[in-house]
């Protein structure tokens, strides 16, 4: 790809290869360079996050009908529809959401824990509902037969279904021996060895799972270097 000295594309191919630089060089040690770029990240981080909801949710379902600013004129300065008084409404739950800004004035600050407490009571629902969503299927599906004998499926495919059925009970089976805590074990007894046996299952699970973590990370470093050797060089070299 070729780049044109001092064009858009030329100075965000030449700043995203810094950027690249900066973060990457944490692996040597940290450094001035580095902590720059980390607050530059966070604070663009933080105001994208902060104007995002307000441009995308806040404005365009609250405060735009609220102020009648959806509504279509006419050149005559008359509107398509008549205001709803019903998008008054809205000042009640901006209202009690306000509340929490109290909490920055002392003699105040009790009304905030009314809104806190309030979140606190959803969030805690919807995540109670959300649990309950993905756990109660695994807790069925953990039903499972152990011998199988489909008559659409061959005999080598039954086989096959029974022996994953009776090893994930198995697996099933031992790591939750691991979790009983409400009765004495004995050191070397028939419980203590099917939880030991869990437990390095479990760590096996957990080596699969950092094993992904490790290849998405790598993904991640492996496209950051093509756009360096790719752009970022090609870019640089434009200027000699």
């Amino acid at each position: 790809m070729n780049y044109t000295l001092f064009t858009l594309s030329w100075f965000e191919t030449i700043l995203a290869g810094i950027s690249v630089l900066a973060i990457y060089s944490f692996l040597y040690r940290e450094n001035k360079f580095y902590r720059l770029f980390e607050h530059l990240f966070i604070g663009i981080s933080t105001a994208i996050v902060t104007i995002e909801p307000i441009k995308t949710f806040f404005w365009q379902t609250t405060l735009k009908p609220l102020l009648g600013l959806d509504r279509l004129a006419f050149p005559d300065g008359t509107y398509v529809a008549d205001y709803d008084f019903n998008y008054l409404l809205f000042l009640i739950p901006i209202f009690f959401g306000s509340l929490y800004y109290s909490i920055l004035v002392p003699k105040y600050s009790w009304l905030a824990q009314i809104t806190i407490g309030f979140l606190l009571g959803i969030s805690g629902g919807m995540a109670f509902n959300a649990t309950m969503v993905e756990v109660t299927p695994q807790i069925i599906d953990s039903f499972r037969p152990l011998y199988i004998n489909l008559p659409e499926q061959s005999a080598r495919e039954n086989l096959i279904n029974s022996l994953n059925n009776i090893f994930f009970l198995i697996v099933l089976f031992s790591t939750s021996c691991y979790f009983f805590f409400t009765f004495k074990r004995k050191p070397n007894g028939v419980v203590e060895k099917i939880s030991t046996s869990g437990r390095w299952l479990m760590m096996g699970c957990f080596g699969a799972f950092f094993g992904t973590t490790i290849m998405a990370r790598l993904a991640l470093l492996i496209e950051r270097l093509q756009f360096m050797v790719d752009h970022w060089w090609v870019a640089v070299m434009a200027l000699f």
